[in-house]
């Protein structure tokens, strides 16, 4: 389990809309710029996505298009293509305006589930309840949840032919149904309906006391944040001029049926299709329900209420997808995209499941969640009558629903980043190294923290994605250091007034004395360990024989548990009260042969293969330390800390692996030196665990014994106490 590495870089903050530039306003996204290979996404797949709608638009499939992906909510692909209005040549821009139209029906569901979550209606709440016209036999049985789920027996619409300037408000659209009836028995099929939608905004409306364009615009649009975004377009509003002219017709045959010189399309706000709105503020909208109902400052949709919604209920809409194996479904107000998955609970039934949600408008806009992937696509054209959408969904299945992209798989040579680096001369070293076939930045008793390329010389911290290690090069192209989360890192080769390892490693072979052991014969040592953050302590005990061999044995105070770990030579054996007798191999076995008195204060060489002094650090007490590496970069290495005028070793920061717990950080404080059968060894040790449970191993010995003898076997732990 690795420890959270505490270096990261704050995620960019949402920009303003408009950027003034000498007084004009200037649009620009609310979401920070990034690319694919930093967002995981394959960057061919990518590109086929926009040489895909720039053929569209060539080939007059559309008049014009705009497309964003989203990825962790940063921008991989946001271009414009084609005309915003085909008979002035007047291009089309990102950050145009929209109608959306069906794509409104999600915000009323969202509004829906407000007034259901704040007791304003219940699911079964009937629809009579609050407009009068509907308590009539054929209508009273009309619930709520039937509006949400288009089964409440409504047609598709009834205001084709109707003049609506002729009708007062959205509660007019309701009483529609009120004269003509329904087209269906209440609960009976399912049916697409804007007639069910305009009438469920009539009945949030009754049920709020709020006029329905007050209510989606101060409970939804502004703790959203989608400040460009309309209930209805007045023809003075400063959004027309960023408005699209709207086409009708098909491949070739595009016509104009609206410009933003036109009145508006609807003179009140109709819950089924009447939100204006840009493609970045509908990806907020979409941000939000990839969030669960979360904006960035507070939460205004329950989870309960989330899983309702997008709750597969077998409503095909019986429109096609390009979703490959993925069936099209509804949930409350939401197109679903479903695959039969394994029950989660074992003896169930196969489960629906949701990979893809989101809406299409009926002018040619769509949106679509991709939530495992915390990726949100949004394609808006304004071509009404366009049938592109599947071709598009084809190209984002290959970007999200594909085998995953591996960035590191087309990352260029690693070898140029592997060094030594720190902020300063004082400053304890950090290590770009190897760790097995990635890249990864070493921090010294801490942490092995995996790298992922994120484009150029840019690399992000795999447990904290917003993390991103970029290295810098000097003008010759060599790397020279790097900045992650506002900290500076500067690379650099040991000093050439250091001892080599060789010779320092003598030193501290002569200091501890370990060779001793030949003629003392096996030493055995006794104390306590105490950890104080899990309130548990043991008895421990220790034997050492020249030159290889060492055993612990560990018995807890509180319990019968015990274990017990050996050394013979280069093998390795654990042992446990829930573990039988066991070799050890892979990391746990590197782990306990870097972590035993041997490789620590005997013959260096006989441990490691690689010994490097690489920095000797001042103290301001005037003591002083070297700092010692005990392999190479390509690998995690322990490093040693050696008191300079002495060379007793003073500690060691390395990895460890812990069972069920995996490798984590330590770091190990030697101290309280007694010379014990010619050798000297430290009486007190502290191990500081990186994972804040544990915390402190307090180990402590309080009696030796030298010359003891031993009975065949107990290196091997095949004598067990």
């Amino acid at each position: 389990m690795f420890a959270h590495l505490t270096l990261c870089v704050p995620l960019a903050l949402s920009a303003s809309p408009f950027q003034e530039t000498d007084g004009t306003p200037v649009w620009t996204s609310p979401f920070p710029a990034s690319s694919p290979i930093a967002e995981g996404v394959s960057p061919e797949a990518t590109q086929a996505l926009d040489e895909l709608v720039q053929g569209l638009v060539d080939g007059g499939e559309v008049v014009g298009a705009e497309v964003l992906v989203l990825v962790g909510g940063r921008a991989i692909l946001h271009e414009a293509y084609g005309w915003a209005d085909r008979e002035s040549e007047r291009p089309l821009e990102r950050g145009s305006v929209y109608c959306v139209r069906s794509m409104t029906k999600p915000l009323i569901g969202t509004a829906t589930l407000m007034a259901l979550q704040e007791g304003l209606l219940e699911l079964d709440t009937p629809v009579a309840e609050h407009l009068d016209g509907f308590a009539t036999p054929e209508l009273e049985g009309i619930t709520v949840e039937h509006l949400l789920t288009h089964t409440s027996g409504m047609p598709m619409s009834y205001l084709l032919g109707e003049d609506l300037e002729a009708l007062e408000g959205i509660a007019a659209v309701a009483n529609l149904t009120v004269e003509r009836g329904l087209r269906h028995g209440v609960g009976e099929r399912f049916e697409y309906s804007d007639q069910g939608t305009d009438t469920l905004t009539a009945l949030l409306e009754a049920a709020s006391g709020m006029g329905a364009a007050e209510f989606v615009e101060t409970r939804l649009l502004a703790p959203i944040g989608m400040d460009e975004s309309l209930t209805t377009f007045p023809s003075d509003h400063p959004l027309r001029a960023r408005a699209v002219t709207k086409y009708a017709g098909g491949a070739g045959f595009w016509e104009p049926y609206w410009t933003p010189a036109d009145e508006a399309l609807f003179p009140f706000f109709l819950g089924s299709q009447g939100l204006y709105s840009t493609i970045t503020d509908y990806a907020l909208f979409c941000e939000f329900w990839a969030a669960r109902g979360r904006t960035p400052s507070e939460r205004l949709i329950k989870p309960l209420w989330v899983r309702k919604a997008l709750e597969p209920r077998s409503a095909p809409l019986g429109v096609g997808s390009g979703f490959p194996g993925l069936d099209s479904d509804y949930g409350w107000l939401m197109s679903l995209y479903t695959e039969e998955r394994p029950a989660k609970r074992e003896g169930r039934d196969p489960e629906r499941e949701v990979v893809v949600f989101g809406h299409t408008g009926s002018d040619g806009t769509h949106a679509w969640v991709f939530p495992e992937q915390k990726a949100v696509a949004l394609y808006f054209t304004q071509s009404r009558g366009t049938t592109t959408g599947p071709r598009v969904e084809e190209a984002l299945a290959r970007m999200f629903l594909g085998a995953p992209f591996d960035p590191n798989a087309v990352a260029p040579p690693i070898e140029p980043y592997l060094g030594y680096y720190r902020e300063g001369e004082a400053d304890l070293y950090r290590s770009i190294i190897r760790d097995g076939d990635r890249m990864a930045l070493e921090i010294n008793g801490r942490v092995v923290v995996p790298l992922v390329w994120a484009g150029d010389d840019r690399w992000k911290l795999e447990p904290e994605p917003a993390s991103v290690i970029e290295f810098q090069r000097d003008e010759n192209g060599v790397v020279t250091g790097f900045e992650v989360g506002g900290n500076q890192e500067y690379r650099f080769e040991p000093s050439s007034d250091l001892p080599d390892g060789e010779q320092l490693a003598a030193r501290v072979r002569e200091r501890h004395g370990l060779e001793r052991l030949a003629e003392a014969g096996t030493l055995r040592r006794t104390g306590t360990m105490n950890i104080p953050n899990l309130q548990r302590s043991a008895t421990v005990e220790t034997l050492m024989a020249w030159p290889d061999r060492y055993r612990r044995d560990t018995a807890s105070d509180q319990d019968d548990s015990a274990e017990a770990v050996s050394i013979d030579g280069d093998t390795a054996w654990v042992w446990s009260t829930v573990q039988e007798r066991e070799e050890s191999t892979g990391p746990e076995l590197e782990a306990i042969l870097q972590d035993h008195p041997f490789a620590h204060f005997g013959d260096w060489q006989r441990w490691y293969d690689d010994v490097t002094v690489i920095q000797r650090i001042d103290e301001e007490d005037g003591d002083s330390g070297y700092v010692v590496r005990m392999g190479g970069l390509d690998a995690p290495a322990p490093t040693l800390m050696v008191d300079a005028e002495t060379a007793t070793v003073i500690g060691v920061h390395t990895m460890t692996t812990i069972p069920g717990m995996g490798r984590m950080g330590q770091k190990t404080r030697f101290s309280d030196y007694r010379e014990i059968a010619g050798t000297l060894l430290p009486h007190a040790i502290d191990v500081t665990l990186a994972n804040p449970l544990i915390g402190v191993i307090e180990l402590r010995f309080d009696a030796h014994e030298s010359g003891v003898e031993v009975a065949p076997g107990t290196f091997g732990l095949e004598e067990l106490r």
